[in-house]
């Protein structure tokens, strides 16, 4: 299932909102965000101003939170940093693959496609 906006909550006190984010099918929705877990993908548009506070804070939760693979996609070098709970961060230019966890399904993307007609704004 693909959300946006949707939300990785762990209470008490912590609830971080990727611009996308992909779970396992298995939720209904509406589902409260504290009763969803798996979570198998968070995507953040980064900008100039967020791109310090994605990259060194809200990736590295996301990943202590145990979401197993997170995209800062940055429009102004048309670039997806891929990072996952192990293994550095992966600087992806030209073409994406994304395995859904569970499923034989594999998402290939194109990022001069994705990219072409957005401006930097």
């Amino acid at each position: 299932m693909v959300l946006g906006p949707g939300a990785v909550s762990v209470p008490p006190r912590t609830q971080l909102e990727p611009d996308v984010l992909v779970l396992p099918a298995r939720f209904p929705s509406p589902t409260h965000w504290r009763d969803v877990s798996g979570h198998w993908l968070a995507i953040e548009v980064v900008s100039r101003s967020s791109h310090v506070y994605d990259r060194d804070f809200k990736r590295d939760a996301y990943l202590a939170l145990g979401v197993l693979e997170v995209w800062l996609v940055d429009i102004e070098s048309r670039t997806i940093e891929r990072s996952r709970a192990t293994g550095p961060p992966e600087l992806v230019s030209d073409v994406l693959r994304w395995i859904a966890p569970v499923a034989d399904i594999t998402i290939t993307i194109d990022l001069a496609a994705l990219f072409a007609g957005i401006s930097e704004g």
